[in-house]
């Protein structure tokens, strides 16, 4: 007799244990999907901020860049210094200035400075936050709305041509002109004459100051044209010397509401408007009061009574690349000016500066800084050796916009604005 087996238990315990099987399983799922779902919600989290981080490094190097054009505006055509510019922290991010590099032919339009190249500084700069790094480069141009600096050797044969395109109406134009009064090899002391005017403008132009700093071959002559213009186009001013010589030609434009040019002093009977540049840092040549009604000198009487603007124009002659002039100081407090534009080359040995100081009516104007009935003396600092003769003259301006100065050759704008990587 055979038994009987018995396999409904057997079965219902097999059954169970593929149950508990199938649970864990799930759990196992579950628990994968939600360690996913966790690790996918801390990547977006993560990735958020990281994002938020770059942007803000990002804005920051952008802001260093803005920081970078002042402070090379501030330091001087054609500056292309990083020791100038700051680096630091902002808000928890560093910014920093990695390098500068002198650019002799950029790449621009033809609204630039007429041609198709200029001279420029492209600027690295770059900013960390948290985790993120942010390059920027910027490239700035020396651009100009005019072809207003002019070097060479000529004046006689050929004119010295300085053509001017103003912003606004109602501006005035300050060239200073500088050249060698005699050749090396001799011959006749040469002098500037009168400048004239051409093109399609309305407006008038005028000597400011003519000085010779002595006779000989060290001589300079230097001369100072203003030219109020009226109207937004373009403004040709043409002079001649007496003689061809070497020649180095600026000028600066001044803006605002209703301009005007007041008059210009310089003494080229003594020693104070011209001479040896000396020692740094000592009184370089006085000007008479401005204020007074009358002047022995050459200026205008009154030519700087109810002032805003005083400007300064310096012609040398250079013996070496970096001879320039490093500050300009004026009256008892030595109220710095500001250098507007310079033009040297040792290829024609001579070197033309334009500086000059802005003080709101508010503040008393220029007038402010003349000693009352006295000469009100100024100084300069220089590089370089700078031991030949100079010549200098001043003016004074009203109406002017404090934000609109700038030199005619080589005034700076960004051009280019990328992010390196």
């Amino acid at each position: 007799m055979k038994r009987r087996r018995h396999t409904h238990g057997f079965l219902r315990r097999q059954r169970g244990a593929f149950v508990y099987l199938a649970i864990l399983l799930l759990l196992v799922v579950v628990a994968t999907a939600m360690r996913f779902l966790l690790s996918a919600a801390q990547s977006h989290t993560y990735g958020s901020l990281v994002h938020q981080q770059s942007l803000q490094a990002l804005m920051l190097a952008d802001s260093g860049a803005e920081i970078a054009l002042a402070k090379l505006r501030s330091a001087g055509p054609m500056s292309c210094n990083t020791a100038a510019l700051p680096s630091g922290t902002i808000g928890g991010s560093t910014v920093s200035f990695t390098g500068a590099q002198f650019l002799s032919s950029l790449p621009v339009a033809a609204g630039c400075n007429g041609l198709l190249a200029s001279k420029g500084c492209r600027l690295h700069m770059q900013s960390s936050f948290g985790a993120a790094t942010r390059r920027v480069n910027m490239d700035v141009a020396y651009c100009s709305p005019t072809d207003a600096g002019s070097t060479g050797h000529g004046g006689y044969t050929t004119s010295i041509t300085q053509k001017i395109t103003p912003y606004l109406p109602d501006s005035v134009v300050v060239s200073n002109l500088a050249f060698r009064r005699k050749l090396d090899s001799g011959g006749p002391n040469a002098s500037a004459t009168t400048c004239t005017q051409a093109g399609t403008f309305s407006g008038s132009c005028t000597e400011g100051w003519s000085i010779e700093s002595s006779s000989g071959l060290n001589s300079v002559g230097g001369r100072g044209t203003i030219a109020t213009t009226t109207t937004v186009s373009d403004y040709v001013v043409t002079q001649r010397l007496q003689a061809d010589r070497n020649f180095v030609a600026v000028g600066a434009i001044f803006e605002g509401n209703n301009v005007g040019y007041l008059g210009a002093y310089a003494d080229g009977s003594s020693a104070s408007n011209k001479g040896t540049t000396g020692t740094s840092n000592i009184v370089m040549g006085q000007v008479v009061d401005g204020r007074t009604g009358s002047t022995s000198a050459a200026g205008t009487p009154g030519w700087c009574k109810g002032a805003d603007t005083l400007v300064f124009g310096f012609s040398a002659k250079s013996a070496a690349n970096n001879d320039t002039l490093t500050s300009v100081t004026f009256g008892a407090s030595n109220q710095p000016l500001a250098l507007l534009e310079r033009y040297t080359s040792l290829n024609v040995d001579m070197y033309a500066e334009i500086w000059y100081l802005y003080v709101p009516p508010a503040s008393g104007g220029i007038d402010s800084l003349f000693v009352s009935g006295s000469p009100t003396d100024f100084r300069i600092t220089k590089s370089g050796t700078t031991t030949d003769q100079w010549a200098a003259g001043f003016a004074c301006l009203k109406n002017v916009d404090p934000t609109t100065p700038r030199g005619l050759v080589s005034f700076m704008q960004p051009y280019n604005w990328w992010e390196a990587y």
